[in-house]
Formats: structure tokens, sequence, C-alpha cells
């Protein structure tokens, strides 16, 4: 009996021996589990913004990169035409359009086979798009018809001299100081070409092909205004793609005026690590280091969602130009018009700033976004405590002090009460203007507002999505002495 009880004895120690062996063998991947989780619940958790701003901290002047759009081909049809007013309004910069040799007619052959040319249809766009106040960017695209190899247009050309004809005839045109006169305008060497058309920056669809044979053309265009040529408009800045089309350039003294990608992402911060990958890339090409950087199109989702008739679109763009504000020369919104439902809808899911005409060519929110983000002037001041969700904007200008607070929230579902603190204003009378953009826009009368100690101080509530901008202005400076600034406390921020 008693044998049996230390046999039993020594299975338990022997049992206890192995677990313990096999707790210690799997103790890291139980904490590495542990750390998983607690990165988890802090990501889902958050951070909550405590938005700071000295208003003697002063950057560079504000650089309106978000002035610029690019109006997809939902038509062969002057699209703009019947929202020059409205575009107008939103003092753009540049308005891009793409299809311009298949929905334009623009080229043709004679009975003989020689090419023949009618931008008849193409300019009524052109002097829409030169209504509006802006410049136009031409993406050349996409293949001619009767120059295409089999006829799709997407294709290579039969003859690549005609592809030069073609681009040489369509700059000449545009740029030409006796036909539309159009000054500084660019033109981008197609229209995502990893995408359309299945192009290579190697083989025999080769997209270096094609931009050699588009700066052939725009080369020979005679009596022309100052224009710029550029690409390559991939999808994304594909590493590859831009190294490949800098040597390219660089070996062959080609112009490389700008030097462009597409992004469509939930997530802003992808804008600004984009530039940062571009301008590594390029390093190694010290003579096109420092030529613009061009997001030609850019949007929450490529797709149709719903969020683009919504508050979503409307956050994600302040948001993404608060991550843009340096390193990119121009952020081309798409785009300004929804295409027509062909079930009837006014509202589907389309990217435009606004409906389709026939249904009111109604303004969205992200239309709002855009001229609050034009109300910004003078020089960046720099801000503290953004958090997971509220980012903000600060600027300043004689004596003018903005400041936007910008909640962007993927699952349109997080509210929060954000503290704003600016120090080193003068003591004096101000007038406070707010406006602010919450399913509609709103923009109150500005209040009368006394700032002593130097200092201003609020919470804002900011609900899921919305955008708030608080505009100070001073109107008289108090006679007594300031008492001393008040110190802020530090805060969790980042540089711009």
């Amino acid at each position: 009996m008693r044998k049996k009880n230390m046999s039993k004895d020594k299975k338990n120690i022997v049992s206890i021996f192995t677990g313990v062996i096999f707790l210690l063998l799997l103790l890291p991947l139980l904490l590495k589990g542990v750390q998983t989780v607690q990165t988890l619940l802090t990501k889902a958790a958050g951070v909550k913004a405590n938005i700071a701003v000295d208003t003697k901290l002063v950057f560079e002047p504000i650089k309106p990169s978000w002035k610029s759009f690019a109006q997809g081909g939902e038509e062969s049809t002057d699209m703009v035409a019947p929202v020059v007013a409205k575009m107008a309004a939103l003092d753009p910069k540049f308005i891009r359009i793409d299809h311009i040799f298949d929905h334009f007619n623009v080229v043709e052959r004679d009975t003989s086979g020689v090419l023949v040319f009618n931008f008849s249809e193409l300019d009524k766009i052109l002097i829409s798009i030169k209504k509006t106040g802006a410049t136009p960017f031409i993406s050349l695209s996409y293949m001619p018809p009767v120059i295409a190899e089999t006829g799709n247009v997407t294709d290579k050309p039969k003859d690549w001299n005609e592809w030069a004809t073609v681009v040489e005839r369509t700059v000449s045109h545009i740029s030409g100081q006796d036909e539309l006169n159009f000054t500084n305008v660019h033109y981008e060497v197609w229209n995502e070409p990893d995408l359309f058309g299945g192009w290579k920056y190697f083989g025999d669809k080769n997209y270096l092909t094609l931009y050699t044979y588009s700066v052939v053309g725009a080369k020979r265009a005679q009596n022309v205004n100052a224009f710029k040529i550029g690409g390559p408009a991939t999808t994304q800045p594909h590493k590859n793609w831009i190294i490949a089309l800098a040597k390219h350039v660089v070996a062959n003294n080609f112009p490389l005026d700008f030097v462009s990608w597409h992004r469509y992402t939930t997530d802003p911060t992808k804008y600004a690590q984009d530039v940062a990958d571009v301008t590594k890339w390029l390093l190694a090409y010290p003579t096109i280091l420092s030529i613009p950087r061009m997001v030609t199109e850019w949007g929450f989702d490529s797709n149709m969602n719903a969020g683009y008739d919504g508050s979503l679109a409307a956050a994600h763009t302040a948001a993404t130009v608060r991550q843009t504000l340096s390193g990119i020369t121009q952020l081309f919104a798409f785009e300004p018009v929804d295409g027509l439902d062909p079930e009837g809808k006014t509202y589907w899911g389309r990217w435009g700033l606004m409906t389709h005409p026939t249904k009111g060519a109604v303004v969205k929110q992200r239309y709002h976004a855009f001229s609050i983000l034009n109300q910004l002037k003078g020089s960046r001041l720099f801000v503290r405590g953004e958090g997971t969700w509220v980012t903000a904007i600060a600027t300043k200008e004689n004596d003018t002090v903005q400041v936007l607070l910008i909640n962007y929230d993927l699952s349109d579902s997080h509210v929060e009460s954000t503290p704003l603190i600016l120090t080193n204003l003068p003591n004096g009378t101000y007038q406070l203007k707010k406006t602010t953009l919450r399913q509609t826009l709103s923009i109150l009368d500005p209040q009368p507002l006394e700032v002593t100690n130097n200092t201003y101080q609020s919470q804002e509530i900011m609900t899921s999505n919305s955008l708030v901008l608080l505009e100070f202005t001073l109107t008289q400076t108090a006679t007594a002495s300031a008492t001393p600034i008040t110190t802020v406390a530090s805060t969790s921020g980042q540089l711009p």
C-alpha cells in the first residue's frame, strides 16, 4: 500500500514538474499575448486631445495645397459647366480632367489616313474650368482609338510617332499663344497606368516609352506658354515605378516637372508617409529631388462608399489636409461632381462634392469642409496635444488667430470634450467667430470676448466627424499692463 502511494506521489511530482516546464516554455507566448492585448486595448481606447497653441510660435506661411480637384470621366460631356459658380466659390487652383482623347473625340483620320484633330468638345470643359478661376490640369489619356493597337483606349499605339503627334497637337492647342493661350498647364502622362492598360516600367508595354514619346511631342509644340509635364500618376506611389521614371528622365535629360501618384486610404497619416517615402527614393537623383509632389486623386475609398455623402468625407478631408501641410504641393480631391445614378437616386455613395446636376448639384459636407479650410490664412502656429481622433490646425495673420479642430472617426461614434488653451495672446477685446460642421454647416455671429492673463481657455464638444473653426480677432488692446503669462502644462502632441 505504501509503495503504491509513493508511486502515485512520484507521478504527481513528475506531473507538476512537467507542468512547470510547460508553463515556462509557454511564458514568452503568454507575455506576448498580454502585450498584444494591452496594445489593442490602448488603440481601442485611444488618446484624447488636449490642444495647446502658443500664439508666438509661428511657422511657415500656410500653403493651401487642398485647392485642387480631379473630375472623373463620369460622362463624355462638360461636367464642370453646371457647377461653375459653386466651384469658383472654392477658389480652385487646378481642375484635373482625364479621358480627354476617348471622351471628347479629339483625334480621327481622314479618308487618306492622315490624323485630324477636333478640339471643339474638349474646349467646352476647358473654358468652364477657366470660368471657375482654375487652370486645367490635363491627364494625357486615354489612347485615341484610331491610333490604338487594337482600338482599345488602354492599348499602346500602333505607331509611337503618332502618339507624339497627338501630344504635340494637344499642347499646341491648349498652351498655344495663338490658340487657347493657357499658362502653367500641367500635362500628366496617363492616368493610373498600372491599372488602366496594365502598363509596366519595363517590357513591351512600357510606361517609360509612353513618357518618352509624350516628352518628344510636347517639346515639338511651338509658340506655347510655359507648361509642365510629369507623372506617373499610379494608383499609389510605387517605389519601383518612381525610381524607374527618375532614372529614365535623368539618364536621358528629359523633363520631369512634377511627380504624381494617387492615394485612397482611411488613414490620413499615410499621405505624410508617402511624401517621406518618395523623397527617400529620389535622394539618388538630386537634380529632380526638389520637384513638386502631387497627389492627383485622393479620398478615403476608391470604391463607392456611403461615407462620401455625409460627415465622414468632410472630417477625412480636413484630417488629411492637417497631415499634408508640408511636403505635398497639390492635393487633387476626387471629384467635384457625382455621376448620375442609373437607378435615379440623388445620393448613392459617389465621390462628388456635389450631387449630379440633374439632382440639383446639392453640395455635400465635404464641399463645406473645403470652404472652411479656405478660411485659414497667415502662418501656421505650433500645436501640442493632438489625440487619436481630434487634431488641429492653427494659424495667425496680423491680429487674427484661427484654430481648426477636427474630429475624424472612421467608426462615426467617438464624441470628445476637448480642452483648448491659447497662450501669449495680447490682452484686450476680441471678436470670436465660430464655424461648425456637424451634419450641417453653422456660422455663429461674432461675439465679444475679453482676454486677460494673455490666455484663452475653453472646452469644445467635438461630435464624431465634426469640424470647429474658432477665429479670434483683436479689436482693442487692453490699456493696463499685462499680467504674467500663464504657463501651459506639457501635453502630448506632434510637430507639424
